[in-house]
């Protein structure tokens, strides 16, 4: 760990970095922040199936549920067939995590105190903490003295206004069990921003980013710093989400736990994944596959496409009054970027803002990559 940690890292460095995903996982190896070869690997209802890309070629290949469960494996192994690199020459892994709590909101080493800390979070935020928890002990079963680096999805929002963090719980509580509004999709957030940068000579003053996939946030930024986002103390608040309930009246959870017959872990389950578009539709979690559906007559996929627009409505229209106005809306991540149909279902009605609207890819691959240097 000392060697490692003591050597300068510079852009001839080699890193390897993992996203799990509630709904996919992406892996890749750089050089600095050049992609060196890389792959996005989902479930699909045909099997697994993953896009590789080495160089300038991209190809999509049928993988094995053993593949896609040891993710970084497969790219080092690939590496090494394509006499790109071995494990040796890899100076570091990083992992984005996905976890509420302060100890979480910045970038550290992970170690044995963190795997223990990320084990006791495990219980507030378990679709996100169990995967990753199981690719760590499979990282660490092939990766020799390699250093292990925690990059944290929660880090961009550390210094949101302290209005926007609280809740309206006792300050003892709160305090206690450090129950705060932290926010997600941190990494996309950062990126986003770093392609806005791109595009034009200043960042818009007042800005709205809307991250739309599996998992969908909403983000507010002033000058280029977040004010407020939808999610909060988990991944679980905010839109309805693919399989996630989103915003829900405490009492309706407490009234379900007294009267379905569920127990609490139960029950936690459902919310996070039996919810959202899948509860919503009775059939699917998929944008794409609602949207054939709604075309097809079905009415409770265009009713769950309407909820899910609405929502993600009410939030820009709220952060746009935060804001005092409206400079530029951006849309980014799976569906954010691939659905027009859904772009144009939220935007409608939003004319009044006369703002300017961009589609921007993320590539929070290529961000972690730059948080390891």
């Amino acid at each position: 760990m000392g060697k490692k940690l003591a050597t300068s890292y510079g852009m001839d460095q080699k890193y390897l970095v993992i996203n799990i995903g509630s709904a996919s996982k992406k892996c890749g190896l750089y050089e600095g922040q050049r992609e060196l070869c890389g792959v996005h690997m989902e479930k699909t209802s045909a099997g697994y199936i993953s896009t590789v890309t080495v160089g300038d070629d991209r190809q999509d290949v049928q993988i094995t549920e053993a593949d896609y469960d040891d993710v970084g494996a497969y790219v080092v192994r690939l590496a090494g067939e394509k006499n790109i690199a071995k494990i040796n020459n890899i100076t570091k892994i990083g992992v984005r995590i996905v976890a509420p709590g302060v100890f979480f909101q910045e970038d550290k080493v992970i170690d044995d105190a963190y795997i223990a800390k990320l084990t006791e979070a495990q219980e507030m935020a378990p679709l996100h903490i169990t995967p990753v928890l199981e690719e760590l002990n499979k990282i660490k079963s092939w990766a020799g003295d390699v250093l292990l680096w925690g990059i944290s999805d929660s880090a961009f929002y550390k210094d949101i206004p302290r209005e926007a963090k609280l809740y309206g719980l006792p300050k003892e509580l709160a305090e206690k069990y450090e129950i705060y509004r932290y926010g997600y999709h941190g990494i996309s957030m950062s990126s986003v921003l770093s392609s806005v940068q791109k595009l034009q000579v200043n960042v818009p003053d007042r800005m709205i980013i809307c991250h739309l996939g599996s998992g969908t946030s909403i983000t507010a930024l002033k000058n280029g710093q977040p004010v407020d986002t939808s999610m909060g103390f988990t991944p679980l608040e905010g839109v309805p989400m693919g399989s996630r309930v989103g915003n829900i009246d405490a009492a309706a959870v407490l009234y379900l736990l007294k009267k379905s017959g569920m127990d609490a872990s139960t029950l936690e389950s459902m919310l996070y994944t039996e919810s959202g578009l899948l509860g919503l539709s009775g059939k699917t979690q998929f944008v794409k596959e609602l949207i054939e559906l709604e075309k097809a007559g079905d009415t409770l996929a265009g009713e769950a496409l309407t909820v899910f627009a609405r929502a993600i409505k009410k939030y820009i229209g709220a952060y746009s009054a935060l804001l005092g106005g409206l400079d530029l809306l951006v849309f980014t991540a799976t569906i954010g970027e691939r659905s027009e149909y859904m772009r144009a279902k939220i935007t409608t009605g939003l004319e009044y803002l006369n703002t300017k609207i961009l589609v921007i890819p993320i590539d929070e691959m290529a961000e972690m990559a730059k948080r390891c240097v």
